[in-house]
C-alpha cells in the first residue's frame, strides 16, 4: 500500500494528490520559504551586477561571466566542459523538466476529474 506509508508528516497526508497541499503542516512553508529565498539570493548575487553599481539605464544587469542556470553546483562532475555540450545538456533538462511538468498536470486533472489517485488507477487495469 502506498497511502499512509511515507516516512514525511508521519504519513498523515491521505487522498488523491490534488488535496495534499492543503494537508501539509503550515511549519513546513516557513521551511520552504526560507531555503528558496536563500537560494533565489545566492543565485542573484552570482548572476547579477550589484544595483549600486548599474547605469540607470540597464536594471537587471548580469554578469558577463554568468550562464544562466550555471551555479556551480556539480557534486557528480557531469557538467561538460565543452561550453556547446553545455548547452545541449541544458537545453535537454528544460526540455525534461517541462516534460515532467505536463505529466504531473496530467496526473492532477485525472484525479479532479474522477477522485481516484494515479495508483488507483494502475491498480485497476
Amino acid at each position: 500500500k502506498v497511502e499512509g506509508s511515507s516516512f514525511l508528516f508521519d504519513a498523515s497526508i491521505k487522498g488523491p494528490a490534488i488535496s495534499h497541499l492543503g494537508q501539509v503542516p503550515e511549519g513546513f512553508w516557513a521551511i520552504l520559504l526560507i531555503a528558496i529565498g536563500a537560494t533565489e539570493q545566492f543565485r542573484a548575487e552570482k548572476g547579477w551586477v550589484d544595483p549600486s553599481e548599474v547605469p540607470v539605464d540597464q536594471p537587471g544587469l548580469l554578469k558577463a561571466d554568468y550562464v544562466a542556470g550555471d551555479l556551480g553546483f556539480d557534486p557528480l562532475g557531469l557538467k561538460p566542459e565543452d561550453p556547446e555540450e553545455f548547452m545541449i545538456m541544458q537545453t535537454k533538462e528544460l526540455q525534461n523538466g517541462r516534460l515532467a511538468m505536463l505529466a504531473a498536470a496530467g496526473f492532477l486533472a485525472q484525479e479532479l476529474a474522477d477522485g481516484k489517485g494515479i495508483v488507483e488507477h494502475l491498480q485497476s487495469m
